[in-house]
């Protein structure tokens, strides 16, 4: 068979060649139009998705605009109702302070009985110039308490009462006090304000061992303690043995605050071999800064005659301003924490 001619072996090539060419360029025409038409697609999915994000951008930045007005809302308002409460327990806490005289120590009832008497003295009268004076501020409980004894610049003995529900924090606050005593509640002939935890005529000896061991517990560096009313308490003999015992193994120091004048204090003392301490004064049995005054007068003229001498006092506004106002006749005697007489 003969060849086909060279010209149309060349018109074959070309033609092939040419095919070849259109499909190469079809098929690059298809996947550039496919990229282009995914690209479109996808860039309009991104773009749907940036705007979605933005979206939910501007929406977690409104909520969180809101979020922050209403929790600064709610922090000023809890803070208000903090301030609003930690008022009105001052206020109250004041108002109890105000609200019991003084005299509810020995006679809550009757508003004109006067001290029972101070232990007589039987040292003979002091050879010296001056005197000792102690002065105790009883029933501490409160901050303000404190602050009030504290402004009157004297080196006065703060007795704080145990912790209750009316006053939790009295222990906390001595913490920052040196030479405090505690002013520990005992049974009285008749008071309805009692504390809550009150030492008993019927208290055993474990009772009572447990009280002075929570009280040194809660005051670890207490050395004296003198009674809270306590005038039926004290005037019980077989009471006063078991608790003046326990006190002595336990190191502490018994100051009887003589709220009556049957007080046993002195006789138990003297059958353990301790020297008894007792108070002389109280400076705020009457209202009034020149009541206190004339009782402050009184404190010193005793420390002065028999070389030391104890008076008792509380907290209270005209107590207070009395102190400020006796400076003058207060630098007579020293004025001394109950270990230095």
């Amino acid at each position: 068979m003969d060849k086909p001619p060279f010209s149309f072996r060349i018109f074959l090539t070309l033609k092939n060649l040419i095919f070849i060419l259109s499909v190469l360029i079809a098929v690059l025409l298809a996947v550039l139009i496919g990229y282009f038409i995914g690209f479109n697609q996808v860039q309009e999915k991104l773009d749907q998705e940036r705007e979605e994000t933005q979206r939910l951008m501007a929406q977690i930045e409104k909520i969180s605009k809101v979020d922050s007005n209403v929790s600064e809302r709610v922090t000023r308002s809890q803070l208000h109702d903090a301030q609003a409460e930690k008022l009105k327990k001052e206020l109250k806490e004041l108002l109890a302070h105000e609200a019991v005289s003084a005299r509810h120590e020995y006679a809550s009832k009757d508003k004109d009985a006067l001290p029972p008497p101070a232990e007589p003295r039987t040292e003979p009268p002091a050879k010296v110039c001056g005197g000792k004076l102690v002065i105790i501020m009883d029933d501490v409980s409160y901050a303000h308490d404190v602050a009030a004894i504290r402004s009157t610049g004297l080196p006065l003995v703060m007795s704080f009462l145990p912790p209750s529900p009316r006053h939790p924090e009295s222990a906390e606050l001595a913490a920052s006090v040196s030479g405090y005593m505690v002013h520990l509640p005992m049974e009285a002939v008749a008071y309805n304000q009692e504390e809550p935890v009150t030492l008993r005529i019927t208290d055993s000896i474990e009772m009572i061992t447990k009280q002075i061991t929570l009280i040194k517990r809660l005051y670890p560096n207490v050395k004296y303690i003198n009674n809270h009313t306590g005038s039926k308490f004290t005037s019980d003999e077989g009471a006063m043995d078991r608790f003046i015992g326990v006190m002595k193994e336990n190191g502490l120091i018994f100051v009887d605050s003589r709220t009556i004048a049957a007080s046993k204090g002195k006789i138990i003392d003297a059958k353990y071999g301790l020297r008894y301490l007792g108070r002389d004064v109280f400076l705020d049995h009457k209202d009034g800064v020149a009541n206190v005054k004339k009782q402050i007068r009184e404190a010193i003229a005793i420390a002065k005659r028999h070389g030391s001498a104890i008076a008792i006092g509380h907290p209270r506004p005209d107590t207070i301003q009395a102190l400020k106002e006796s400076k003058d006749i207060l630098n007579q005697v020293q004025i001394v924490r109950i270990d230095q007489i």
